[in-house]
């Protein structure tokens, strides 16, 4: 007969510290709140790494765009290239001591 009480006692207890369903429903609810939550933040926080990578690749293109513009510019830009440039464009020609003229005022 010790065993049978032993065993009430037991179960007795177990009903004392049942939760109610009221109680479980709204800790679930709030539990897959903070889940959904943690997922939301987490694929934001993919979104915005993708975002970043994506402008790495165009700041490195742009990058490159820049230098191979300034290239071009110095290239442009050196004396023997204005010198054709002059010649073709504008027909002008080198300038030679015998053609200059002195203006006196």
């Amino acid at each position: 007969m010790a065993v049978c009480l032993q065993y009430q006692s037991v179960y007795v207890r177990r009903e004392s510290k049942a939760v109610s369903a009221r109680v479980q429903i709204l800790a679930a609810v709030v539990l897959l709140g903070v889940l959904g939550a943690r997922v939301w933040v987490k694929l934001e926080a993919t979104d915005l790494g993708y975002q970043m990578a994506h402008e790495r690749q165009r700041t490195v293109e742009l990058d490159m765009e820049r230098r191979e513009l300034e290239l071009q510019r110095s290239v442009l830009l050196r004396p023997d290239s204005l010198a054709k440039s002059a010649r073709e464009m504008a027909q002008l020609s080198e300038h030679s001591p015998g053609r200059t003229l002195k203006v006196s005022y």
